[in-house]
This record gives structure tokens, sequence and C-alpha cells, in this order.
């Protein structure tokens, strides 16, 4: 039996910075993410975009990345949980989760 695994060069912009990787197109970005390109603020959680532990911000909108294939997203802006600080500390969201103990999930 052939394998059906098909290729394609993306290019994301995560956290500002530009990453170009090659994916078999049926990788969610999630994998992408994590396992490729090392960004592990994206949790993996359900694995069906229910508990929000995958959320980045797409373009500026949120987006679960466990539902969502990489190769749709070449282009892209990313921005995770990481990528909201600013120069002069932490993101108030993130502040938010160190004062509360918090998890990235909507469990």
């Amino acid at each position: 039996m052939e394998s059906s695994r098909i290729d394609a060069e993306i290019t994301l912009m995560v956290d500002g910075s530009s990453r170009t990787l090659t994916v078999d197109t049926r990788t969610t970005l999630l994998d992408a993410l994590r396992d490729r390109l090392g960004v592990t603020s994206p949790k993996k959680g359900c694995d069906h975009g229910q508990c929000g532990s995958c959320t980045i911000l797409l373009d500026g909108r949120r987006a679960v990345t466990c539902l969502t294939f990489a190769v749709a997203q070449d282009g892209a802006q990313i921005t995770t949980a990481n990528g909201l600080a600013g120069h002069d500390g932490l993101h108030a969201v993130q502040q938010a989760f160190l004062d509360q103990d918090a998890l990235q999930c909507g469990y």
C-alpha cells in the first residue's frame, strides 16, 4: 500500500519570529508548533477543540490549534501565550496565570 504522505513547506510568523518548516499536509498546527518548532505554550489537551489548552491568536483571532491544519496557515501571524509579553514585563493574562496558579485549559 502506498503512503499518502504529501509534504509542504510553510512559513509561520510565531511570536514575532519567522519560522519555515516542511510538514506533512495532515499535520495539525499544534503538532507543528510543539513537535517541530519547540513552541510549548500551546498545550495538548482534549484534541477535540473543546478544552482551550491549545488556543493561540491566529492573525489576531482566537483559534484552537488541534483542529487547524498547519499547511492552511502558511504566512499566518501566530501569537502564543509566550508572545503576549512586552518589553516591560508580563502581559496581564500571563500575570493572571501566575497570580491564580491557573492552567491554560478550559476544564
